[in-house]
């Protein structure tokens, strides 16, 4: 053997923490609006959860950047926005009481949003008949077409199988058809 081989590996040199403070700030400004809409989607447009869940993404971002991960993301944006909507579906799965603060206004049936997010009236009205969908449905159509899983990600998130998946997005998309037909006849 030769005396190289008989050398130990060096690690590899650690990226000093203003390079990562940099890189969670070009991910943050390059990929927070998209991830809070997302966010905003699979919550039905309550903003206090859109926001939590945005902010555990950016936070397990920086966890992956601390521990060497950062090659092993190629897309981050799809990976925010996959981390931020399961975040939301898994703390609606475990939290089911939803208790308003003392200092807040009680809420109600509106969709309330912060001032520099602006939604137009039908994007309004499509996340209140996704927020009236049964729980299921949203689960199913938030990880397919908000996240972007496969049916196959989607069934294991959810222990189902497949075509239940594939069952409970038509008969989403049926009731949102219906919402907006309503919507739209007044």
């Amino acid at each position: 053997m030769s005396a190289a081989a008989d050398e130990p590996l060096l690690p590899e040199p650690q990226p000093a923490a203003d390079t990562w403070e940099r890189q969670i700030e070009e991910l943050y400004e390059a990929f927070h609006p998209a991830v809070l809409r997302k966010a905003t989607l699979a919550s039905a447009g309550c903003t206090a959860d859109a926001w939590d869940a945005t902010q555990h993404a950016f936070i397990k971002a920086w966890e992956h950047m601390h521990d060497h991960q950062l090659n092993e993301i190629v897309n981050w944006k799809g990976w925010l926005i996959k981390t931020a909507v399961r975040h939301v579906l898994f703390a609606r799965r475990h939290d089911t009481r939803h208790i308003p603060l003392d200092d807040t206004e009680p809420a109600d049936n509106r969709i309330l949003l912060e001032d520099h997010v602006v939604l137009k009236e039908a994007y309004q009205g499509m996340l209140e008949a996704v927020g009236r969908l049964s729980e299921r449905q949203q689960q199913a159509l938030v990880l397919v077409h908000i996240a972007g899983c496969s049916t196959t990600e989607a069934a294991a998130d959810m222990a189902v199988s497949e075509s239940t998946v594939r069952n409970l997005i038509h008969q989403a998309r049926a009731r949102l058809l219906a919402a907006n037909g309503e919507e739209n006849d007044d």
